[in-house]
């Protein structure tokens, strides 16, 4: 598989559009010619109502969807000989950080994991665990609840568009079960610190995409429905009291695809890697209703599906668990320093600040190895086009043109 550029689109907030209604609940594939629900050829969409359910929405910390392997099934992409860590913290005066540093694999793939909040006293009539999750540009990722039948599942998803979420597939859709297999109900709640959610509540599904691989269960995977090319989605949300929830929230996302911001490095054994910030909402921390950061050295993993097809991850260092499925793993994340000194500094390449370059999709079934991977966003042998309707490369462009073509006005 050859990786054909390296591109990035970023998203700013825009004018609010008007109102579109949700349609009854069926699916509809869509086709090279598309139609009113989308334009992306290999992608299939969902209805919802666009309104939550008469019940009283979910409860407790929820069931997880992240999909889980083992090493036999899906190697490890770390690099190098075993190695020994002797290493030591000094003190610190700080009593709350503690020794995330890498799992228990041979690799040490390292990572620094913590709550996205503050401890202590911030300020008067401001709590700890509202800062900074409330503030650009974390609010831009939530907890995504979804409903299948009566029980409700967790995961995480991020605003890409002004009201159009980034997700992985199987957190709205179980693989390979076509119509039957999407979700019932979808609500997000962008910025989630407590079991009430957060200071915007929550929004409502009007629609969803995924792959049609996915949705019939015949995705480059190198284990079935878990390490896969497109485990990746779109939802569009519903207007909410006449605000797109870009709109109301002040941005979101940018999205990048074919390796935006991921080097070939010499000097890390020529292997194509990234700085990752990766957000979600994990049940095993917090019980799932604070936001958790993670950063870490993403690397590019390329390897052979069960179909003799080139299949394309990336893997890193990580402790999150079930319910950070969907979340977003970031390049560039942060506030944009101004450079005030060019003698001095430099701001490098390829440096659009908090692009998404992947969705959490899998972990290890052994907790302690404390790494994940996520679908490789861009070109591959289901999405081979460089461009999908002016909207980016490969996966990523085809599920966004298909819900820009679908919902013009939530894009």
């Amino acid at each position: 598989m050859v990786r054909i550029g390296s591109k990035v689109i970023k998203s700013t907030a825009t004018t609010v559009g008007a109102l579109l209604i949700g349609t009854s609940l069926s699916f509809a594939q869509l086709g090279n010619a598309g139609d009113s629900l989308g334009g992306s050829d290999n992608i299939t969409g969902q209805a919802l109502s666009g309104t939550a359910s008469a019940s009283n929405g979910p409860s407790g910390p929820g069931l997880s969807r992240l999909p889980l392997t083992t090493e036999d099934e899906t190697p490890i992409g770390g690099s190098g000989a075993a190695s020994t860590s002797t290493g030591k913290a000094g003190s610190s005066a700080d009593p709350v950080f503690g020794s995330d540093a890498y799992g228990t694999h041979s690799d040490m793939w390292p990572y620094s994991h913590q709550r996205v909040a503050v401890y202590g006293n911030p300020g008067p009539s401001v709590f700890s665990f509202q800062i900074p999750v409330t503030s650009r540009p974390y609010r831009f990722t939530g907890k995504l609840w979804a409903r299948w039948g009566s029980s409700w599942f967790v995961c995480t998803a991020s605003l890409i568009k002004k009201g159009v979420l980034i997700t992985a597939a199987h957190c709205i859709h179980n693989y390979g079960l076509q119509g039957p297999g999407f979700a019932d109900e979808v609500r997000w709640y962008p910025a989630n610190y407590n079991s009430g959610g957060g200071a915007w509540g929550f929004y409502t599904a009007q629609f969803m995409y995924v792959p049609t691989t996915y949705f019939n269960g015949n995705d480059t995977c190198t284990v079935a429905g878990v390490v896969c090319n497109n485990d990746v989605a779109t939802v569009v949300l519903a207007i909410r009291n006449g605000l797109y929830a870009g709109a109301a929230m002040g941005g979101w996302y940018g999205y990048g695809w074919n390796g935006y911001s991921y080097p070939t490095s010499p000097a890390f054994g020529n292997n194509t890697v990234a700085s990752i910030t990766q957000l979600g909402y994990p049940v095993a921390w917090d019980g799932g209703w604070q936001m958790q950061r993670n950063n870490s050295l993403g690397k590019r993993v390329d390897a052979t599906g069960t179909n003799g097809q080139p299949m394309i991850n990336t893997q890193l260092g990580s402790p999150l668990s079930g319910g950070s499925s969907g979340g977003p793993w970031l390049v560039n994340f942060g506030t944009y320093p101004v450079l005030t000194n060019a003698s001095d500094a430099s701001y490098g390449i390829q440096r659009v600040r908090n692009v998404v370059v992947g969705t959490t999709s899998w972990g290890y079934t052994n907790k302690d190895l404390n790494i994940q991977g996520a679908s490789w966003f861009g070109q591959n042998v289901e999405f081979p086009n460089a461009d999908y309707g002016g909207r980016g490369a490969g996966n990523i462009g085809a599920l966004v043109d298909a819900a820009c073509t679908g919902f013009p006005t939530h894009c």
